[in-house]
């Protein structure tokens, strides 16, 4: 194989990366439209990953049968540390979003490729290379340039919104790093299915004690959304991105994640009018650079 191939599962891989994040990038907006419709954040941590347990069941039963079948490690394995990964995952991004808004949140969120790229090389023996975490470096300063451009936000954080968007940076590092372990040995099919029931499940239990007993939609509307959310951003999302996972590093799929505020930032110029301003826009393009590099390099 020569320098400059990218073999094709990598490239898949780095496609599957791309386009999780992309699916991901709406993410902000469903939030946003929930708690307007009267859905607290932790009805929606709960819901939103319980909509795409069904979906993946759904699926999976008709598609790969054979993937809903594990022994009784792989269940704990999968559904106790993978579940626990996610449910944290769930909870910081739903309070952090209530908190102090989506760019903030994603701001904080992509903290993490730095702490994958930190941690992968002696938990997974995944060394990153110098220029890698110079296109590390690179794109997160793309997430940062992109969330400052963003029109009418503010640059503070205040202390309960810097704390739940570090603990959603923290676990969204954690459940990548599980997810490249657990896909090589496991599938991504299963590792998807069940990391996503146990978080249910632990979110389920933990919640109502938490916060109270948990306020459900009692119109059709917020359902309806709710399962599009589910649909979209749990079960395709998080299915193509363990995948990804099967394929590629964990270095490389954080970093290639990292579109995420880019298409947020998109979505939110043509749905709520909130456009970039130049140096969001710059941002952008070296998030652009920074994901074309590492993807390119096999």
């Amino acid at each position: 194989m020569s320098g400059g191939v990218v073999p094709t599962g990598r490239l898949l891989g780095y496609l599957e990366a791309v386009a999780a994040a992309c699916l991901w990038g709406s993410s902000g907006i469903f939030a946003v439209y929930l708690f307007g419709l009267g859905v607290p954040p932790e009805t929606v941590a709960l819901l939103r990953p319980a909509a795409g347990v069904l979906f993946l069941f759904g699926g999976l039963s008709v598609a790969q049968p054979e993937s809903l079948r594990v022994d009784l490690p792989g269940i704990v394995v999968l559904g106790l540390g993978g579940g626990l990964a996610v449910g944290v995952f769930q909870v910081a991004y739903q309070f952090s979003t209530d908190a102090v808004g989506v760019p903030r949140t994603v701001a904080l969120l992509y903290l993490a490729p730095a702490f994958v790229v930190a941690v992968s090389g002696p938990l997974l023996g995944e060394w990153p290379s110098r220029r890698r975490v110079a296109l590390v470096a690179l794109t997160l300063a793309g997430v940062w340039l992109t969330v400052l451009g963003a029109e009418e936000v503010p640059a503070t954080f205040g202390t309960s919104g810097l704390a739940w968007g570090v603990m959603a940076g923290a676990s969204y590092a954690v459940y990548t790093l599980f997810g490249r372990f657990a896909t090589r040995r496991y599938g991504s099919a299963r590792t998807v299915f069940y990391t996503t029931l146990g978080a249910c499940a632990l979110l389920a239990a933990v919640l109502p004690v938490a916060s109270g007993p948990l306020v459900l939609p009692t119109d059709l509307r917020p359902w309806l959304v709710l399962a599009v959310f589910g649909g979209l951003t749990i079960a395709l999302a998080q299915f193509l991105f363990f995948d990804a996972l099967g394929r590629i590093e964990a270095s490389g799929a954080s970093v290639a994640t990292a579109v995420e505020p880019a298409v947020a930032a998109l979505l939110a110029t043509v749905l709520l009018s909130q456009g970039l301003n130049p140096v969001g826009w710059i941002g952008v393009g070296l998030i652009v650079a920074g994901v074309v590099g590492v993807a390119s390099r096999p």
